[in-house]
């Protein structure tokens, strides 16, 4: 039988474009906040790169019921992680602070959603990712062959789980076994997907393994989050590519949807790491919530075992993707409330 997912994972929609309107400037004051990471010494041999932050209201949406049209023909090839070269964005002023928006309105500390992919082909990775002296979020490959022992000892350990689900990206890239990819059926990305949530018993919700490719396809995407919503109710957008449509559509089915806002090891090197670290506080401080998605690296882990105590003392809060997205939803209703009074 299928689960379906609580109501605490259901976000209102709005009702019309121009309340969507409302809310979104009610809960970002200062408009699109572009959030780019500068290269250092460090990454000169990767391409220049940010990570922009433009996430609108939870409530904006591509509509479940309109017609869409199939994926551009014409798409350009990148290897994953894709992440789109603007390197003329400076990166924000964090002295020119604003006063947090959507869920730092409730006066919480500002809170970090760490998440780690790719959790399940290394059994000892898996446990010392567990073992991180924070609430945080796994997201398990459902064709590890320890998916399902994994899934329960992330949930022991009291952490969110999320399938980690393979979607085809653009390129060669082989996103593994029982992907999910644009020439396949309605049906069979939705028997693929079925199959994944049962390898990963108790996921919350799914977020992207690559799949730069997929995400773009409005209506590939319809198909696989309409499952999403009977079996769990949260997506996570990996945001492999700044193309995607995964977190609009998802909006569009009534799912929670939050946006990856920093990879923290495209380079498996610890200064990078740690730069990476130093970005996620300043977009927590800056707006009051970052989302970093990592890997289970030694080097990852190593600088997560020491960043957590030492970000914890500095006032920032951990919680699960769980806890983010409840928050930030109360937080908009409460925007909405008080916008109609």
């Amino acid at each position: 039988m299928r689960r379906r997912h609580s109501n605490r994972f259901r976000v209102l929609r709005s009702a019309t474009p121009a309340f969507a309107s409302v809310v979104a400037a009610a809960a970002y004051s200062v408009g699109a906040i572009v959030f780019s990471i500068a290269r250092g010494p460090e990454t000169a041999d990767l391409p220049d790169f940010t990570l922009s932050y433009s996430q609108p209201s939870l409530y904006a949406s591509v509509d479940a019921n309109e017609p869409i049209s199939a994926t551009p023909a014409s798409l350009p090839v990148l290897e994953e992680p894709e992440i789109v070269s603007t390197a003329q964005i400076r990166p924000p002023q964090i002295e020119n602070r604003v006063e947090p928006a959507a869920g730092a309105s409730t006066g919480q500390r500002p809170r970090i959603a760490l998440v780690i992919d790719d959790v399940g082909l290394d059994v000892a990775a898996a446990q010392r990712t567990a073992s991180l002296n924070a609430p945080i979020t796994m997201a398990v490959l459902p064709y590890a062959d320890a998916s399902r022992d994994i899934a329960g000892l992330v949930r022991e350990a009291g952490h969110d789980l999320l399938l980690h689900m393979p979607m085809e990206p653009l390129g060669l890239a082989d996103p593994g076994p029982h992907a999910l990819r644009v020439d396949q059926t309605a049906e069979e990305l939705q028997l693929r997907v079925r199959w994944a949530f049962a390898r990963v018993p108790g996921a919350i919700g799914m977020n992207n393994h690559m799949g730069s490719r997929i995400t773009q396809d409005v209506n590939a995407m319809r198909s696989v989050l309409e499952v999403v919503s009977e079996e769990a109710g949260l997506f996570l957008d990996s945001m492999t590519t700044a193309e995607s449509r995964g977190a609009a559509v998802a909006r569009g089915l009534g799912l929670t949807a939050l946006e990856r806002d920093i990879f923290l090891d495209h380079a498996i090197d610890t200064a990078a790491i740690s730069a990476r670290l130093d970005d996620v506080e300043a977009l927590a401080q800056l707006r009051g919530w970052a989302i970093a998605i990592g890997h289970p690296h030694d080097a990852t882990l190593d600088a997560l075992e020491d960043w957590i105590g030492e970000a914890e003392a500095k006032g920032f809060e951990f919680v699960t993707l769980s806890e983010l997205a409840r928050d930030l939803t109360t937080a908009e209703q409460q925007i909405i409330e008080a916008s109609i009074r």
